[in-house]
């Protein structure tokens, strides 16, 4: 059959260290990188949140410690544990955010949009933010091509290395 021809799906993940050179990165000798590094962290810690639900997270969909949404690929319903790296990031946007809107992040600068512009935004922003991850890992030193999608599957080849089982690794994704 063809599909037995066809070569698996080139995997990218970075290693636990890589993951810390990034949370570590001084956004303040490059500050046009911060929005970038902020969100591959929180996709990372929230356990490898997609670029679109991330965007179109609220203020709403904070409940006390956690973080409720429905992912709008499954249509699966989310509940995540905020943790400091997630608390951090929140606090940073809650104090630097200057749009109008209910959005956490400021992707979407405007309440109402119609889908078209919705989309049109996305785009943008993860053609800047795909190409800020390649420049961060270059002043990281991270040899490895970093995009958005890195972050989700990082976090769950890092449950990996440490040890959590696979059927584990999938409530975690699933959770």
């Amino acid at each position: 059959k063809i599909s037995k021809l066809k070569s698996g799906s080139n995997k990218r993940a970075l290693n636990i260290e890589d993951i810390e050179k990034i949370r570590n990165f001084d956004c303040l000798k490059n500050p046009s990188f911060v929005n970038s590094k902020n969100y591959f962290v929180f996709s990372y810690f929230t356990r490898g949140m997609n670029f679109y639900d991330m965007m179109m997270l609220t203020w709403d969909n904070i409940e006390g410690e956690k973080i409720i949404y429905k992912r709008r690929k499954t249509k699966t319903n989310f509940s995540i544990k905020i943790t400091p790296p997630i608390q951090e990031i929140l606090n940073y946007y809650k104090k630097y955010n200057k749009n109008n809107t209910n959005y956490i992040f400021p992707i979407l600068l405007e309440n109402n949009l119609s889908p078209i512009q919705i989309e049109y935004r996305k785009d943008k922003v993860l053609k800047k933010f795909n190409k800020d991850l390649k420049d961060i890992a270059k002043l990281c030193e991270i040899d490895a091509k970093i995009t958005s999608y890195v972050a989700r599957h990082s976090f769950a080849t890092n449950l990996k290395q440490k040890g959590v089982l696979d059927e584990e690794v999938a409530i975690w994704l699933s959770n």
